[in-house]
């Protein structure tokens, strides 16, 4: 809770002293509501940011691939091996997905790297070429 508390009063400072820097303006409403007026060119950049980072489905986290393959029997392969790997670890999530041109089987949801290297090591053994992607997870199936 300490480190919190730190944490804000260390924020706050710094937008107050960039704030300062760029000569904004601020006034307080009579309803209590802060009102900053940025620095002309502030705004877009302000929109820009949220149109990049709120944009992707869910947070960047950790898969593992089993199995990339193109061409005309692809998806049929990818499904038996998606298939497969549901049989062989039924508890862990795994996923079919198309890019173009591969369909890929990656499995798990991982927010740290680390998590992702103990799968690895898990299924080493049955999947000898699987490797860690990075890719957005859905939260709804984060554990």
């Amino acid at each position: 809770m300490n480190k919190l508390i730190s944490f804000l009063l260390f924020a706050f400072n710094i937008l107050y002293v960039s704030a300062q820097g760029q000569n904004a303006d601020t006034s307080t409403t009579q309803s209590g509501l802060l009102v900053l007026n940025y620095a002309p060119g502030i705004e877009p950049l302000i929109e820009r940011y949220k149109k990049v980072n709120y944009s992707a489905q869910g947070p960047e986290g950790y898969r593992v691939q089993i199995f990339t393959a193109a061409g005309n029997e692809a998806k049929e392969k990818a499904s038996a091996a998606l298939s497969e790997f549901q049989l062989s670890f039924p508890e862990i999530s795994a996923y079919l997905t198309y890019q173009q041109p591969n369909f890929k089987v990656r499995c798990g949801n991982y927010r740290y790297k680390s998590e992702a290297r103990k799968l690895l090591k898990r299924i080493a053994y049955q999947y000898p070429g699987a490797f860690i992607v990075k890719d957005i997870l859905r939260v709804e199936e984060m554990p």
